[in-house]
Formats: structure tokens, C-alpha cells, sequence
């Protein structure tokens, strides 16, 4: 029978697709809705942006090239403002670029590393990625840093990268959130000369329960760092 058969040709079709192989070449029938569905989806523009250290990850589809602006960001201003988003592209919307690039793709389908400009690869940025009526952005901040939170005792430690040298002097702010939502300005200070620094502990304790802490570590000639952490358990 024509129709069991054509429901099994879309089950075996299903299974090639799930093991990554190309479903170009298959039968299109238009009167079907999934196949008409799965011919729009693979015809629309569409990429995504991520940040994995230094580089800068392009992933994308039926798109052809894809224009490329690096902000330059204050990132304490960015995290006072919005200490738990670390995606920052409102705040950079009416701002013009510090660099732009437009990068041709040669494929109809791939991936890329984008990199980092030479002259801003020091410093803390958003990555803006911008095609086919979409904007896609990430942060990349700038760290020569090893971080470590140590969750139970509300502490962390902050070394050179390979874990061997401990940073004084790195400046650590916190802000807390509360069980009904709320955000609040928790305390702020330096690491001491094992490059520890208590993030949880203050003189007057809040009324309510915190539920999560974010974390700023900012070194003038380190970088910078944002981590969130739960609080302590006692």
C-alpha cells in the first residue's frame, strides 16, 4: 500500500537525518506538511554565535556572509547594570562599533572560527554577528586569570592562569539575588595576598534568603571574569 510505504520511507528518512546524514535528494511531496515544513526550515537563514576562549564560533545556514561589529565594553558599568545577564547587546544598540568586518561565507552550510582582531584581542568585548534581518552577540572578556569559587565556604581564589601565582590586589564585586526576585548590591573589596577573597560574608547580614550570588573579578592588567555561584549552605 502506497501510504504505509511512503510512512515508512519518512520513518527511514527520520532515522538518516538523526545520524547526521544529508537529506537532500529525498522525495518531496507538497501536499505534505511536514515535508513542506522541513524544506522552509532548511531554507531559512539562520546562525549562531558562541564564544569558547579566544575563539569566536560561526555556525550557519543558507546564509552568505554576515557583518561582524566589536564593542569595546566597560564591564563593571555592564555588570552594576545587569549583574546576572552577562549578554549585554541592548546596551550597545544606538552605539557605533569600534570595528566592523563583513566576512564572506563560501558554503551554504558550515562553521568558523571568526577570531579576534589583533588590536582588540587584550580587551573586553562584544561580539555582535549580524545577517539575514538577525543579530546574534557574545561576550568575550579578556583574562589572564584562574578563578576558583569555593561554593561551601563563600570564598574564591584568584591565580595567574596556570594556577601557580596568587593575584593580590583584584578587585571583587557582588551583587545578590533574593527569594522574591529582587536584586541588590551585596559588597565589594580586593583579594588579600593569597588572592582570596570572601564574597559571602558581610558585617550585616540580609533579612531574607539569597538564592544566588554573581561575581565581578576585574584586574587592571588580568582581565576580568563573571561567575555566579549559589550561596553558601549553613
Amino acid at each position: 500500500m502506497d501510504r504505509w510505504r511512503e510512512s515508512f520511507v519518512r520513518i527511514l528518512d527520520q532515522i538518516d537525518e538523526a545520524k547526521g546524514k544529508d537529506a537532500a535528494g529525498k522525495p518531496f511531496d507538497p501536499e505534505n506538511r511536514a515535508d513542506t515544513q522541513d524544506k522552509l526550515a532548511a531554507a531559512e537563514p539562520s546562525f549562531d554565535l558562541v564564544i569558547e576562549g579566544s575563539k569566536v564560533n560561526l555556525s550557519w545556514q543558507s546564509v552568505k556572509e554576515v557583518t561582524v561589529n566589536y564593542y569595546l565594553m566597560d564591564v563593571e558599568l555592564l555588570f552594576s547594570r545587569n549583574p546576572f545577564v552577562q549578554q549585554a547587546g541592548g546596551e550597545f544598540a544606538f552605539i557605533k562599533p569600534n570595528l566592523t568586518k563583513v566576512v564572506k561565507l563560501d558554503t551554504v552550510k558550515g562553521k568558523v572560527d571568526l577570531g579576534l582582531p589583533l588590536e582588540l584581542a587584550k580587551r573586553n568585548l562584544l561580539v555582535e554577528v549580524t545577517a539575514a534581518g538577525k543579530t546574534r552577540t557574545a561576550a568575550y572578556y579578556s583574562s589572564a586569570m584562574d578563578v576558583k569559587l569555593f561554593e561551601n565556604q563563600g570564598q574564591l581564589k584568584v591565580t595567574s592562569r596556570d594556577g601557580t601565582k596568587p593575584l593580590a590586589k583584584v578587585y571583587v564585586k557582588v551583587y545578590a539575588r533574593f527569594a522574591d526576585g529582587t536584586v541588590k548590591f551585596h559588597k565589594d573589596g580586593y583579594s588579600d595576598l593569597r588572592g582570596r577573597f570572601d564574597y559571602a560574608t558581610v558585617s550585616t547580614p540580609e533579612k531574607q534568603p539569597i538564592t544566588r550570588f554573581s561575581v565581578l573579578i576585574l584586574s587592571e592588567d588580568q582581565g576580568a571574569s563573571i561567575r555566579e555561584t549559589n550561596p553558601p549552605q549553613r
